[in-house]
């Protein structure tokens, strides 16, 4: 991917490079304004929320001291203690005398507040000395089973103090038919002129007297209550479920470590809600739970607003990234459209300089650079213009074609007119390839006319060499309307005569071969003369110095290095050329060049 981008144009990497940034730095701003704005908000609302847990502390503080107040009052009562300290006591007689006489005012006040909904006396008896409820519950169960109980020991050990804890299925032993889920409270009750323990109440409360009477407009669907006991046992909730194992490990750390108020963000029936803790004085611990949707749901919303215009400005100004990074690589692009038309040929280029930026310094640099070039183009270029026209005249003043091609014509028909056969077919040859060769100055030919010049020179070698020469040549027709480089298999031909077939007694074998392999031209030339040895053929192959193929001075024929030269020059690298040779069994080059028809040649 990087590679991808460092590939790309240079227009399209500062509009991705700044696209990029915006949508990062937009993303960055836009996540620390988001969660600024909702911590503020969670710290508001905690606050809050402590307000609403004093307030509740406060109600279930005032229901724990009018609760233990009137318990107090009660088990002080003279007909409580005269009838706990008789023996046997006598229940009928105390349930006459509590609604009469001093002690009818207080348990008129409970009825009619209804500050709790159960209330039964223990003395001595298994069974009840009083019991009262308000919610149709019945069926008080004995003393045996209640000190079997957990709870009456927890209450025996506080010694005269309250014992609250929520009455469940677990712990029930005080009502057998229990209409509604209570708080319990329980209590001993000790004479109080000797202090000894004669007695036992229990009271219960039912959670949604609580709720009505302590409670009213503190929760809602959306808020929670939830009230733990001082070891961790749910004693009441309100509102929307808060309980969660989570909540209550963490609440019951702080209370350990000493930290009696705080909050935290736990996920309570999957949803992320802030929870609110407060420990009071008695050691009941009050959570107070709001789901964070409903405190950040306006800020969701405008987050959402917020993206979406984040996210039609960054489309939009796509379009003006990408006409800031037009301007920008404007003059780059035309820098290098300018090099590409120096490169094809064009020196007089020159940019224009608008700017003295780095490009502006750039272009400057590159102006000179090319008025340097062209100065040494040009002086070259004289110079050899100069050097090709005296060598031109040179070689026009040594030989005129017309003038070779008409004294050749004449030998002809002077040795047809003497009966000279084979001088009159060795000129007619000759003349023929020189035209060939000529090729009226094109730097490219038919393949059909390379391989009538080959068949040219080969025939006359043979009248050299007698019958000590044989030579095949394979170049089907379908080859015939290709176009290679003129004279690119004569000189090989000359290398497997000089170099082979003369050093071999009783002569030799040339063979020239030619193929099409997909968009490739194949051509094989092999001898089975002498072969060379590794030092000749390196010394054939290598290019001299200073080679110039265009002005040879070997006017005597084209060497192996001048055919190697041309074929660099005008196929560039498209091209192979390979030599094998072994001492004393012959040479084979392959040439390659690729496929040029008729109507691309030069």
């Amino acid at each position: 991917m990087l590679r991808y981008y460092l590939n790309m144009n240079l227009r399209y990497k500062i509009t991705i490079l700044i696209f990029l940034l915006i949508t990062g730095v937009a993303c960055t701003l836009g996540a620390y304004s988001y969660n600024i704005s909702k911590q503020q908000i969670i710290n508001k609302v905690s606050n809050s929320n402590q307000s609403v847990l004093k307030q509740i502390d406060s109600n279930l503080a005032r229901m724990q001291k009018t609760l233990a107040d009137w318990v107090t009052v009660f088990s002080l009562a003279p007909v409580v203690q005269d009838t706990l300290r008789s023996n046997p006591p006598d229940s009928a007689k105390i349930e006459n005398q509590l609604y009469n006489g001093p002690t009818a005012s207080i348990m008129n006040q409970m009825l009619v507040t209804g500050s709790f909904d159960y209330l039964a006396l223990y003395g001595s008896l298994s069974e009840p000395l009083f019991q009262v409820a308000t919610d149709d519950s019945s069926g008080a169960y004995s003393l045996s089973k209640i000190t079997s109980n957990d709870t009456y020991k927890q209450t025996v050990a506080l010694n005269g103090a309250s014992y609250w804890f929520p009455l469940t299925e677990e712990n029930n032993v005080f009502i057998q038919s229990n209409r509604n889920d209570k708080l319990g409270m329980t209590r001993i009750i000790r004479d109080i002129v000797n202090g000894n323990r004669i007695g036992f109440v229990f009271v219960g409360i039912n959670l949604e007297t609580i709720r009505r009477t302590y409670l009213t407009n503190l929760y809602d669907k959306d808020h929670g209550i939830l009230i733990l006991s001082e070891r961790g046992e749910q004693l009441l909730s309100a509102g929307k479920e808060t309980y969660s194992p989570e909540a209550v490990d963490f609440v019951m750390k702080q209370a350990k470590a000493g930290i009696l108020s705080g909050n935290t963000i736990v996920s309570l029936e999957g949803k992320d809600t802030l929870l609110n803790y407060n420990i009071n004085e008695d050691g009941w611990i009050t959570l107070y739970s709001v789901p964070l949707r409903s405190l950040t749901g306006e800020l969701n919303s405008i987050k959402s607003a917020v993206l979406v215009m984040v996210l039609a400005s960054l489309v939009l100004s796509v379009p003006l990234l990408m006409l800031f990074s037009s301007f920008l690589t404007a003059p780059i692009k035309t820098l290098l459209l300018s090099m590409r038309r120096f490169q094809n040929g064009q020196f007089e280029e020159k940019v224009e300089i608008k700017y003295w930026d780095e490009i502006g310094q750039l272009s400057r640099g590159y102006n000179n650079m090319v008025g340097n070039i062209k100065a040494l183009v040009d002086d070259a270029y004289l110079l050899k213009l100069k050097e090709q026209e005296a060598e031109l005249k040179a070689l026009q003043s040594q030989i005129n074609p017309h003038f070779l091609y008409n004294m050749l014509d004449t030998i002809f028909w002077e040795a047809e007119a003497a009966g000279q056969d084979k001088i009159s077919e060795m000129v007619i040859n000759l003349s023929r390839l020189f035209r060939l060769s000529l090729n009226q100055g094109k730097s490219f030919t038919s393949v059909a006319k390379e391989k009538e010049l080959i068949e040219l020179y080969l025939s006359l070698q043979k009248m050299r060499f007698q019958e000590s020469l044989d030579y095949v040549i394979d170049i089907p027709e379908e080859l015939y309307s290709y176009v290679i480089l003129k004279l690119s298999l004569q000189p090989f031909i000359e290398n497997a005569l000089i170099h082979g077939i003369e050093r071999k007694r009783g002569g030799g074998r040339v063979s020239i071969s030619g193929q099409r392999t997909g968009d490739q031209l194949r051509f094989v030339i092999e001898d089975n003369g002498g072969g060379m040895s590794s030092e000749t053929l390196q010394k054939i192959l290598a290019m001299p110095d200073e080679t110039d193929v265009y002005t040879a001075r070997d006017v005597g024929g084209y060497a192996v290095q001048n055919v190697q030269a041309r074929l660099k020059h005008f196929y560039k690298g498209d091209y192979a050329l390979n030599y094998t040779s072994v001492p004393g069994e012959g040479t084979r080059v392959e040439i390659v060049v690729p496929v040029i028809v008729n109507d691309m040649q030069e």
